[in-house]
């Protein structure tokens, strides 16, 4: 009895306030259509909503490297990538990425810098830019690339991914001919071994690259590319240059560095291919080492690959969206091919580099892959590894 009481209570409440709620929601409503012509105006007064602007991409890398001498293998989350592209106006883009390495214990700022879209043929860079040189440098997404870690090449002779902060231009002036022409700052080649930085023997130019923050403006560089992609049918040409005093005020001598590089990639149907070239000349390489105290580094360096691939299901006649490349790569690196009065050449350092693998895509954003990679050294030693690594781009 005294539980009916409650109930017929309780609905006699609900009745009383439905009047109550009615006016509710008729308040809330008015207010979300307020709200709605409100985000529309400003969705057609800025050009159109942040989704609209604003987009999120990135990539990521995962490597099992595995010595066949006994020793332990190895896993390293190698790096994950986030970055932002963003529409500011229609004629002003940002582009930003971060790097996180080894299962991000490194962060890096891979780059962030404006495009002023002015004419297809002339428009302006400007910001914390990737160098570029070579074919990978600048689309260095691991999905793009077949090898499980980026072939020694585009990391010691053309030290992948190398970000410069400066100003530029780039354009298509006619259809077929891509083009980009920076000043930025340039090379620290006197970097004290203490520091394991600047010009060596071993690494070549790679540790002299400045990160944004530690970049010094003693010294400038021009770099720049060109690339022909309508010679013929799957082939592009490219061409690449740097050049600076890399010495940043530390000694008189300026120490002026040139690289040159040369590439081409070409695919007929199923068979795909590239190779690259590379020189670098350093100047007043003595006085550099004299400065560091060393002995090392080198007056010419010197390196070349060449690489070749299938793509499996196409050779096969399937119409399917997974690609599946066996391939195999040969490289020579040679850091010290050329050497300053007064400096020594350690024979380890002229090595040549035979890979082969395959990278399974089965979608063009998922890579998983695996290869079998032997280095042989002019000093005699060699060393012999399994790879095994996982991409993927978004």
């Amino acid at each position: 009895m005294r539980g009916i009481k409650m109930l017929v209570a309780i609905m006699v409440f609900l009745l009383a306030a439905v009047p109550v709620w009615a006016q509710d929601l008729n308040e809330l409503e008015r207010r979300i259509n307020v709200l709605s012509d409100e985000l529309d105006d400003m969705k057609e007064n800025s050009g159109g909503g942040i989704a609209d602007r604003v987009t999120v991409h990135g990539y990521g890398e995962v490597h099992f490297n595995l010595p066949t001498d006994g020793r332990d293998g190895e896993f390293d989350n190698h790096r994950f990538v986030m970055g932002v592209h963003a529409k500011l106006a229609d004629w002003i883009h940002l582009n930003v990425e971060i790097d996180f390495e080894h299962a991000a214990q490194e962060m890096e700022f891979e780059f962030g810098y404006l495009d002023f879209l002015l004419d297809p043929a002339y428009n302006i860079r400007t910001g914390v830019m990737l160098a570029p040189i070579g074919f990978l440098n600048e689309y260095h997404e691991p999905p793009l690339f077949w090898t499980v870690e980026r072939p020694e090449f585009h990391k010691t002779i053309i030290p992948t991914s190398w970000n410069l902060t400066g100003v530029g231009v780039f354009g298509t002036p006619v259809d077929g001919v891509n083009y980009r022409l920076y000043i930025t700052n340039s090379l620290h080649s006197t970097n004290l071994p203490a520091e394991k930085k600047g010009f060596q023997g071993e690494n070549g130019i790679r540790k002299a690259r400045l990160a944004p923050d530690e970049a010094v403006f003693e010294d400038f560089a021009v770099t720049g590319r060109v690339e022909l992609t309508k010679l013929a049918k799957g082939l592009q040409v490219g061409a690449s240059f740097f050049t600076g005093n890399t010495t940043q005020g530390d000694i008189g001598a300026g120490g002026m560095t040139t690289l040159l590089e040369a590439d081409v990639k070409y695919r007929y149907k199923w068979f795909d291919t590239n190779a690259s070239i590379a020189h670098i000349n350093i100047e007043d390489a003595a006085e550099i080492n004299a400065f560091r105290n060393t002995t090392d580094v080198a007056s010419g360096i010197f390196g070349w690959n060449v690489q070749a691939g299938v793509h499996v299901p196409q050779l096969l006649g399937w119409s399917t969206t997974h690609d599946f490349v066996p391939y195999v790569m040969y490289e020579f690196i040679d850091t010290q091919n050329e050497m300053p009065a007064g400096g020594v050449q350690d024979l380890k350092n002229e090595r040549k580099n035979t890979t082969v693998g395959f990278s399974y895509l089965p979608i063009p954003e998922v890579a998983l892959k695996a290869a079998y990679h032997h280095t042989s050294r002019s000093n005699g030693n060699a060393e012999d590894k399994i790879q095994f690594g996982m991409a993927y781009m978004y």
